[in-house]
């Protein structure tokens, strides 16, 4: 079945409340990955530390009066991380395709008195309500790779973005290399199950940035921070074929196979977890 943008709305409109209920930590409020560097003694660091390197991306751009969106915000958790903590930043725009998640943010936003700080607005971070040129950095933390048309998403970020300013993403990307049948397998039953159509090689994403005056400055593979959950090939292998088989109408089935074969393609090294910066 194709992946839309409409199937990747309909996908977080009926996961989000599921994915904040099962995230392991109420407060951060994040759906996103932990990330579990040496220092990192907490769950709720590990949930943060990929919003933490990315305010200091931010801060090496802009010191004060930041200007900056979050592409694919989802309930608005990276933004209540970093904006507060920021030097007198402008109000910042958080994007998402979901009218749930959006909802969500300005409610969050509203408890904790960031509502005229942060504005949350439903929609297609290919076309987004904003003047060109009007940003210091964009960011997306695996967002990108829900594109329908990644190249798009590039497109729009340089349009946003000063000369100087930078393009901030942490995402999943593909190994550049040719996959086995087996591996193939995974990696294909991850993109349906979690609605990922823009999962591309890093190699791919620089020639879509390039394209549009967005040079790479900085590649860290973060895999390594992760804590894998991986099952043995054959249990997986038996899941996938029965979940596949189930005619449960309703999204979380597919995100959780797609949330196995993840951690299967992460454990094979045929997809990586990077944080990519690109300066306009």
């Amino acid at each position: 079945m194709p992946i839309t943008v409409d199937s990747v709305r309909m996908y977080y409109d009926e996961n989000t409340n599921l994915f904040l209920k099962f995230s392991g930590h109420a407060k951060t409020q994040n759906i996103h990955r932990s990330l579990w560097m040496p220092d990192i003694k907490s769950l709720e660091d590990a949930l943060n530390t990929s919003n933490a390197l990315i305010k200091a991306e931010i801060e090496s751009v802009a010191p004060q009066n930041a200007r900056i969106a979050d592409l694919g915000c989802g309930v608005g958790a990276s933004l209540f991380y970093i904006h507060p903590r920021l030097h007198k930043p402008a109000p910042a725009l958080g994007l998402t395709l979901s009218p749930v998640q959006a909802n969500l943010a300005r409610e969050s936003a509203a408890e904790l008195g960031l509502q005229n700080q942060i504005n949350f607005a439903e929609g297609d971070f290919t076309c987004v309500p904003l003047p060109s040129e009007s940003l210091d950095a964009v960011y997306s933390v695996e967002a990108v790779c829900h594109a329908v048309n990644p190249e798009q998403y590039f497109k729009e970020a340089s349009r946003l973005l000063r000369k100087g300013g930078k393009l901030i993403l942490v995402d999943d990307y593909q190994v550049a290399r040719t996959f086995t049948k087996h591996e193939q397998k995974w990696l294909d039953a991850f993109i349906q199950g979690w609605h990922v159509p823009g999962v591309r090689t890093v190699a791919q994403t620089m020639s879509f940035a390039h394209k549009y005056q967005l040079n790479l400055e900085r590649n860290d593979e973060l895999t390594q921070h992760l804590r894998l959950r991986n099952l043995p090939d054959f249990l997986a292998s038996a899941i996938l074929f029965l979940g596949e088989k189930l005619t449960i109408n309703h999204a979380i089935l597919p995100s959780m196979l797609g949330s196995m074969a993840l951690q299967q393609c992460l454990y094979m090294k045929i997809v990586e977890y990077r944080f990519l910066v690109f300066e306009k």
